[in-house]
């Protein structure tokens, strides 16, 4: 269970994350404040950095046991998979520290 949240649930936070957080971007306008799009970024970050870790944790559990290859690779691919997902959210979030809102 813990894979398939790494490896389909951590992509789709990444792409949850980006449409929320461009959602966010005219009320934190109209509002003088970006505290809410760092807030989006912000839970989006952690539930899937707590995904990656998860995912680390059954792949470490696989070397030291008799698992089968595929179960390792999946364990392996949702790792990196939810790492770039993370990476991905975290590349999101710098624009937000740099350029106000309502720029445009």
């Amino acid at each position: 269970m813990r894979i398939l949240i790494a490896l389909i649930v951590a992509p789709l936070l990444a792409l949850v994350d980006q449409s929320t957080a461009f959602a966010m971007v005219s009320w934190s306008c109209a509002h003088a404040g970006t505290l809410a799009v760092h807030g989006v970024h912000f839970v989006f970050l952690v539930a899937t950095i707590a995904a990656a870790i998860f995912a680390f944790a059954q792949w470490r559990g696989t070397m030291d046991s008799d698992a089968l290859v595929r179960d390792r690779f999946l364990a392996g691919l949702a790792t990196a998979s939810a790492t770039l997902s993370a990476l991905a959210i975290a590349a999101m979030w710098m624009p937000v520290w740099m350029i106000s809102p309502c720029i445009a």
